[in-house]
């Protein structure tokens, strides 16, 4: 029975110790003796004795050399490599050196001195292709300005084509007034006239309105009448304007036809047409109700209504102001 009972104390001991595990150092200066039984990311959980269980402590609380004892402690291989997370000693020791980073300050060169200045532009494409814009820009821009100021779109135009003069063609003769009206022939002849003598004006002729010349007062001065009957009537003869004598543009139907833009016309007027030839066909209209730089539109008579006809200029071949009661 004594041999039992020493065999009995004996494993009890084992039993005990086993149970101990083993001491652990905190970071705080203590200590902590058992047998760990849970691994996992927060912490170890102690087995104290066979019936008690210490709280589970975080990795934070155990020193270096804690936590490779219990590495070493356990047996099972993804509870070891949860402790080996926390070692940080040995994951410093493991840490890769980074290749070192060399910057290398970059040479800027200059460019070669034959592409430098005002000549680079006519080493490319691009430079050409912006010198044509600009230079049809200032024939165009000495067009407006010949316009404007009623000069002579040749002159202008030719000095601006000239490298020599440029840009100061243009500005030259828009600082300069404009011109007045030029007189009847000076758009390349004169009205087409007949080859008789007009009978002579009445003693008290119908004065223009607001200083424009009417086209009654015109035939009566040096048109002719085409037949017989018109110098018996004392009408005026029609007044006839071609293409190839006359240039068709807005300045011309300004400056030869301006009583006609109003909405009431004159006294003198009234009764006058204006007859356009064109290559669309014929157009015989009262007044001109509206303008632009490349077409006019006029009231033509369309039954019993009236309508406005727009004529490119560019169409025009022949313009006639002619009386109502003429044949």
């Amino acid at each position: 029975m004594r041999k039992l009972g020493l065999v009995i104390a004996l494993w009890m001991g084992l039993l005990l110790l086993g149970a101990d595990g083993g001491t652990y150092a905190l970071t705080d200066g203590t200590g902590v003796s058992g047998e760990p039984v849970n691994y996992d990311q927060v912490g170890v959980m102690l087995k104290k004795d066979a019936d008690t269980y210490l709280p589970r402590i975080s990795w934070g609380k155990f020193t270096d050399e804690a936590l490779r004892q219990l590495r070493d402690d356990t047996k099972n291989p993804q509870s070891r490599a949860i402790v080996e997370q926390m070692i940080f000693d040995d994951i410093r020791s493991e840490k890769t050196v980074l290749p070192k980073i060399t910057i290398q300050k970059p040479v800027l060169s200059a460019p070669a001195s034959g592409h430098l200045g005002v000549a680079a532009i006519f080493s490319s494409p691009l430079g050409w292709g912006m010198l044509l814009i600009l230079y049809g820009a200032n024939l165009f821009a000495a067009y407006e300005v010949a316009v404007f100021r009623n000069q002579p779109v040749p002159t202008v135009c030719g000095l601006a084509a000239i490298p020599l003069f440029g840009v100061a063609s243009p500005i030259f003769f828009l600082a300069l007034p404009t011109r007045p009206p030029l007189a009847a022939d000076s758009f390349g002849g004169a009205p087409v006239q007949a080859s008789y003598t007009p009978p002579p004006l009445p003693a008290a002729a119908p004065a223009a309105s607001e200083g424009f010349e009417t086209f009654a007062d015109r035939g009566r001065a040096g048109q002719s009448a085409v037949e017989d009957t018109s110098s018996e009537l004392d009408l005026p003869a029609p007044v006839v304007y071609r293409r190839g004598d006359f240039s068709f543009n807005r300045r011309f139907f300004e400056t030869k036809l301006a009583g006609f833009f109003r909405v009431v016309l004159s006294e003198a007027d009234k009764d006058m047409l204006i007859r356009i030839k064109a290559v669309r066909g014929d157009f015989v209209g009262r007044r001109i109700t509206r303008i632009t730089p490349a077409e006019l539109y006029l009231q033509v008579f369309q039954d019993s209504a009236t309508a406005d006809e727009m004529i490119p200029f560019v169409e025009i071949q022949e313009v006639e102001i002619r009386h109502k009661d003429l044949p």
